[in-house]
């Protein structure tokens, strides 16, 4: 009897082993089933190449940018939707718009953005100057913050003061049409603006001259302590307006005498990034 007994046990044992092992296995045939009935997926970088190739074919010009697109096959599309919001793709002064926000320290005056023949701002302070030029005058916030950098570069040991900084509407144009008329309109083009589209006009560009050297403009450039100047007018909001490489954005050959006041976010921004200021405000957009 107690053998009987045993056997049982081990039948009844081993029958639910067989049981557990059998629902295991319909259970695995079903998720097979299931898996094989479900659409294959196709692998993630399938799917990133297919997005890709329908970015690529996508038309990303508008029509401006695809007639100077056809014109510089030379550019990728990023430079060409830059270059045509510059208006590069227009003759300069031929397609002037004017300045909308004539109070912001970030506003545009080049060859297709211009000011009022009577505009004047009305916040105009001095600023320390060589004298050659009489009294110099910026606007408040532009001046304060020169009269920083003064400060600063003369701890560094040199003497850094303005020899231009506004000028009205009729000083531009006498100025530009004795450039034409010594050197062609060409030449004036190149290193003057047309009354209405100077910088100086805003209040907010300055000439500079370190210690008190009243030569040639250039010649701050080969002052020991230009390269310190660069390095550091953005901590006090300035930038170089005309760099050297960048006339085919400004197209103003390159003054390193021309300080623009803009703001120290923004010109931290465009000296991190070495960028003119129509490449910041087209980012910035």
């Amino acid at each position: 009897m107690k053998r009987k007994r045993r056997l049982t046990k081990f039948g009844a044992f081993l029958i639910g082993i067989i049981a557990v092992l059998a629902v295991a296995l319909i259970a695995s045939l079903g998720f097979l089933g299931y898996k094989m009935l479900q659409p294959t997926e196709p692998k993630t970088e399938i799917k990133e190449e297919v997005k890709n190739e329908e970015k690529e074919t996508e038309p990303v010009l508008n029509d401006r940018e695809q007639v100077y697109a056809k014109a510089h096959p030379d550019l990728s599309q990023e430079e060409v939707q830059k270059q045509v919001w510059m208006n590069l793709d227009q003759e300069a002064y031929t397609h002037m718009q004017p300045v909308e926000d004539l109070d912001s320290m970030l506003q545009l005056v080049n060859k297709y953005y211009y000011l009022p023949s009577d505009y004047e701002p009305s916040d105009l302070i001095s600023v320390s100057s060589s004298g050659e030029n009489g009294t110099v005058y910026m606007r408040k916030e532009a001046a304060d913050a020169f009269e920083k950098l003064i400060q600063a570069s003369y701890k560094q040991g040199f003497i850094l003061n303005a020899c231009s900084a506004y000028r009205s509407y009729e000083y531009q144009e006498n100025l530009y049409n004795n450039g034409v008329a010594n050197y062609g309109q060409e030449y004036a083009d190149a290193y003057w603006t047309r009354p209405g589209s100077s910088e100086h006009q805003t209040g907010l560009s300055v000439d500079i001259r370190m210690d008190n050297d009243t030569s040639d403009l250039d010649a701050v450039r080969s002052h020991p302590s230009y390269s310190w100047l660069l390095e550091h007018m953005h901590e006090y909001g300035f930038i170089l307006r005309y760099p050297d490489d960048k006339e085919d954005y400004t197209l103003i050959a390159p003054e390193s005498w021309h300080l623009r006041y803009v703001g120290v976010d923004a010109a931290t921004k465009i000296h991190e990034n070495q960028w003119c200021l129509e490449e910041y405000l087209y980012y910035a957009q």
